[in-house]
């Protein structure tokens, strides 16, 4: 009676350490998921006309790069950290100045696309899967290398 106890209690060991080893997928709602690629905003209805022009990039590992055309004729490149509570989406840029507010992510079933629904309800802005091209990523087209100094300012997250 003694061993089978104690086989039962070695058992019961074992399948905790494994379960309790087992990582956890992180929980989204229906229609939502990780904000991790490359995206390119293809409508903003705060601004209209080709005013706007802005690649994200979510890296897995927590970090942002936000390349933007926003009020400028150049891109300007900013980064940080970001978080994600199931769809909302928070960030720090690396200066240490959060974001404006948080965002709900949202996506179809194939996730070609992700709506970003600001809590300000300054508007939807909605993003394609893409590859940011490589002119913007090498800071061939952004100010300083241009001859411009300076950022203007405004940060589109």
């Amino acid at each position: 009676m003694k061993n089978i106890l104690k086989y039962m209690a070695m058992a019961a060991m074992t399948l905790t350490a494994v379960l309790g080893c087992k990582k956890n997928a992180p929980e989204f709602p229906e229609g939502s998921g990780p904000v991790a690629g490359q995206w390119h905003m293809v409508s903003w209805n705060s601004i209209s006309g080709g005013q706007a022009d802005v690649y994200i990039s979510f890296d897995e590992d927590g970090t942002f790069d936000l390349y933007q055309r926003v009020y400028t004729v150049y891109y300007e490149h900013y980064d940080g950290t970001y978080t994600q509570d199931g769809a909302q989406v928070d960030g720090t840029y690396s200066d240490g100045t959060p974001w404006g507010c948080s965002y709900t992510a949202r996506f179809p079933e194939d996730r070609s696309r992700m709506t970003l629904t600001p809590s300000d309800g300054s508007g939807d802005s909605v993003y394609e899967a893409v590859q940011i091209p490589d002119e913007i990523l090498s800071g061939l087209l952004s100010g300083s290398k241009a001859g411009d100094s300076g950022n203007s300012g405004f940060r589109f997250l």
